[in-house]
């Protein structure tokens, strides 16, 4: 049994935050991470590294040994991470920042950004785990869950209940009205100057960033299986790189706006931010499936050894993944974009002037339905994930696909046909491995194409 995601207890202290990345990391790459220096002393900027199996070098830098444990990084705490990290004297493919605090848009999108043209430059790529992608990567991870975990897995049912109603208190200000009681509509009376304008402003933002999440639907809603370069390119990046920027539009035009409209939008923020972290997870799994795909062509490349692409470990990756994808496409279709509609409502009705209380008043209830239903919301389980994604756009959320559709001759044709995609799908954009391949005879030559971008 797992709990959800986020629902994991923080360490208290660096050094316990230490030994559960160090534990995790070597979980999810299958290798074990060796501390870089002596304990809880860092070195070139590392905090600890592996060689993989596949020969890929990884390097973790675990934030937060001062006394900022716990808060958020910025992008200039990623720059001066890969400005200290550049002494390390092992050629490293993949460095990863671990942190305790919050998963923050502006840094993924610039991690992003910088991954793209590191990349470019033949350096590592740069990813960042708050604390929330790593309660997804621990729910994904059996072994290092029961050992930091186990006695808070068995008791989840009563902590769920408490988590859920202090998340919900959290993001909904406290009690009464989700957003606007009688003391906001009384305020809405005497705003700030050019505040009306700004708002509105706002709200444009807020419908470039509901554009996106439509994409990703509709990129969700044509594919049963999607892999993680249409996911961060379509859903994650997108979606990253415009909610920093209408973070930092809300922070520049603060001063613009009443108090409880400022309020409002902190409330906002903290929901988009948590749409935006729910993408990265989406896109990690992905990853964590094109990566089995990629190890089993290699492990083929063996003298005798057979193609191990059909193995249990990589189908149950594949499952994960199109399990977490159907997961999202109905958080997308139910919960994320109705909420971007009602929250875009909600500032629009700002931006008149002369909010109507009655308006008002309705677009509360209807986010507070929103959020209520998506706390709550739990997928169903079934034993056909794939099946259950070709049907998807026929079905609901709660429903379970047709009885002429539940067999498992479907399932396994549909998810041969994903990995009949995969051989070429989990390769994209990733040269050192297709150079690997290459060398040991399992592609030719034209498949360094698929290292470009868009190819």
């Amino acid at each position: 049994m797992t709990l959800p995601p986020n629902e994991y207890s923080r360490p208290s202290n660096w050094q316990d935050f230490e030994r559960l990345s160090i534990a995790l990391l070597s979980a999810a790459y299958e290798t074990r991470m060796r501390r870089w220096g002596s304990a809880g002393q860092r070195k070139n900027g590392v905090d600890a590294w592996a060689k993989a199996a596949d020969g890929r070098v990884i390097a973790l830098r675990i934030e937060g040994r001062t006394e900022r444990y716990g808060q958020a990084l910025a992008p200039a705490d990623i720059d001066v991470a890969l400005a200290e990290a550049a002494s390390f004297p092992h050629p490293v493919d993949e460095f990863i920042v671990l942190s305790a605090g919050p998963d923050d848009a502006g840094v993924q999108a610039h991690t992003a950004a910088l991954t793209a043209r590191r990349k470019t430059a033949g350096q590592s790529s740069v990813v960042v785990w708050g604390w929330p992608t790593i309660c997804t990567h621990i729910g994904q991870q059996p072994k290092v869950r029961n050992v930091f975990y186990g006695h808070e897995v068995q008791s989840s049912p009563k902590r769920k209940l408490a988590l859920l109603a202090a998340a919900f208190l959290i993001v909904a200000g406290g009690a009464g009205s989700l957003f606007l009681g009688k003391n906001a509509i009384d305020a809405s009376k005497a705003t700030p100057p050019n505040a009306a304008a700004n708002v509105g402003n706002i709200a444009a933002n807020l419908e470039e960033l509901t554009g996106t999440y439509r994409q990703c639907q509709a990129l969700l809603d044509k594919n049963v299986f999607t892999f993680t370069h249409e996911l961060a390119e379509t859903c994650r990046d997108p979606a990253a790189s415009q909610l920093a920027a209408l973070s930092k539009k809300v922070d520049r035009q603060k001063s613009g706006f009443d108090a409880q409209v400022q309020a409002e939008l902190a409330r906002l923020l903290a929901i988009f931010h948590e749409d935006v972290r729910e993408a990265v997870a989406l896109t990690s799994v992905a990853h964590a499936f094109d990566t089995a795909v990629v190890q089993s062509m290699k492990d083929g490349c063996a003298p005798g050894a057979a193609n191990q692409r059909n193995s249990p470990a990589v189908k149950q990756a594949g499952a994960a993944a199109v399990t977490a994808q159907l997961r999202y496409y109905y958080l997308l279709k139910d919960f994320v974009i109705p909420e971007m509609a009602v929250a875009t409502e909600i500032l629009q009705l700002h931006a008149s002037g002369a909010p109507s209380p009655e308006k008002m008043k309705a677009a509360a209830g209807r986010m507070e339905q929103l959020l209520t239903e998506r706390t709550a919301y739990a997928p169903r389980e079934t034993r056909w994930p794939f099946t259950a994604s070709s049907a998807k756009h026929e079905t609901t959320r709660d429903a379970a696909p047709g009885a002429e559709q539940q067999s498992d001759t479907r399932e396994e044709a549909l998810w041969r046909g994903v990995l009949a995609q995969s051989s070429t799908q989990s390769l994209r954009g990733r040269s050192k491995d297709i150079d690997a391949l290459i060398a040991c005879g399992a592609l030719k030559e034209d498949a360094r194409a698929l290292a470009q971008p868009g190819s």
